[in-house]
């Protein structure tokens, strides 16, 4: 089920290449129009917009999205779509043209037509999209002018445009992004998460590749209904790849669920119930209590499928890191509407991660 109705256009808030930011009236809420799949506005236009996240009171997803405009007449929308013929969210009314990077018509396309193996190269997955501004604000205090590739899959947001931190990152020089799957509005479209790896590694050359996720990651309270799940199928296609899949783990002692205290079943259930090759799990050192936490969570990796190998960090190398990365970013970066000093493991964890990262690629 859906619901929508029409509404006025009472003042654009923000806009770039890619999104308005409307306030529409009666009654009087934001709006978010993709300029990818509706024409622009002007003040004072009437809009039909979707509004079933705002009638069920969702959070991240609590917005209004335009789905078409009145002053549009049939036949007067300019084609404004890039020259591919791949089509993203296909068979639906917003199915719209990308430039696939594997597409005949891409000047890639001769890139693909060969296997390829990523090398041991160690490849970042991460469960949470607030992980990827850390994790490249870390990496340019680690090596100035780093490249990061972030994959985006298409199990959160499908528009990349949705996400305040993505608008921001897209005007960094070393941030690139690949939308794969449903999901759009990347750097650079592409069809698969192989192909998009073998892309940021063969062409792009990144100094860190990582997987995640647009904002919005669903989660049932149920043992494998979860977004987080994906991170099993990421894990095994870089082993595929002959890369090493190193997790992110999703850590918090801010957490009053008790299926998110210290290492998240986000990160554990799919490590032991669907993860079929070898892992890597970095982490800092916690002080004391919290580390025996995190110690006894690790015990249950024991059973799984296969165990994961543990790399153990210097607490005082990351936090000072994490303190850098966090004076680097141009926006203050958040996990779940908590900030770093209210929990500071989610932050040492994914810094760690991406410290591994390197320490690996300097051996």
């Amino acid at each position: 089920m859906f619901a929508e109705h029409w509404s006025q256009v009472e003042s654009i808030e923000y806009e770039d290449d890619t999104i308005q930011i409307l306030l529409t009236a009666s009654p009087q809420k934001q709006a978010i129009l993709y300029k990818s799949l509706t024409e622009k506005v002007e003040i004072g236009d009437e809009v039909l917009l979707n509004c079933t996240a705002t009638s069920l009171k969702l959070g991240t997803g609590g917005y209004d999205f335009v789905k078409s405009v009145a002053k549009i007449e049939p036949g007067n929308v300019p084609y404004t779509g890039d020259a591919g013929h791949i089509l993203k969210l296909r068979y639906t009314p917003m199915q719209h043209q990308v430039l696939s990077i594997e597409a005949q018509e891409s000047p890639f396309h001769s890139l693909f037509l060969q296997p390829f193996s990523l090398n041991g190269k160690p490849i970042l997955l991460g469960e949470l999209h607030s992980m990827i501004p850390l994790v490249y604000a870390s990496s340019q205090v680690i090596k100035k002018d780093a490249l990061v590739c972030v994959i985006i899959d298409d199990q959160a947001a499908l528009p990349l445009a949705f996400s305040e931190h993505m608008r921001a990152l897209m005007k960094e020089k070393n941030f690139t992004t690949i939308t794969v799957g449903q999901a759009f509005g990347g750097t650079y479209e592409a069809i698969t998460i192989q192909t998009a790896l073998q892309f940021a590694y063969t062409h792009l050359k990144a100094d860190v590749i990582m997987i995640s996720v647009g904002p919005g990651v669903v989660g049932t309270g149920t043992y494998y209904g979860f977004t987080g799940m994906s991170l099993a199928n990421w894990s095994n296609n870089v082993a595929a790849l002959k890369g090493l899949p190193l997790w992110i783990p999703r850590v918090s002692f801010a957490e009053k669920r008790e299926r998110h205290k210290g290492i998240s079943h986000h990160t554990l259930t799919p490590l032991k119930q669907a993860t079929l090759s070898k892992v890597l799990l970095a982490l800092p050192r916690f002080d004391r209590e919290d580390h025996e936490v995190v110690v006894r969570q690790l015990e249950s990796l024991k059973q799984a499928l296969n165990e994961p190998e543990i790399r153990w960090l210097d607490q005082k190398e990351v936090v000072e890191l994490t303190k850098e990365a966090l004076n680097h970013s141009s926006r203050v970066i958040k996990t779940m509407g908590r900030s770093y000093q209210e929990d500071p493991a989610f932050f040492w964890s994914v810094v760690a991660s991406l410290l591994t990262s390197f320490n690996i690629a300097g051996e």
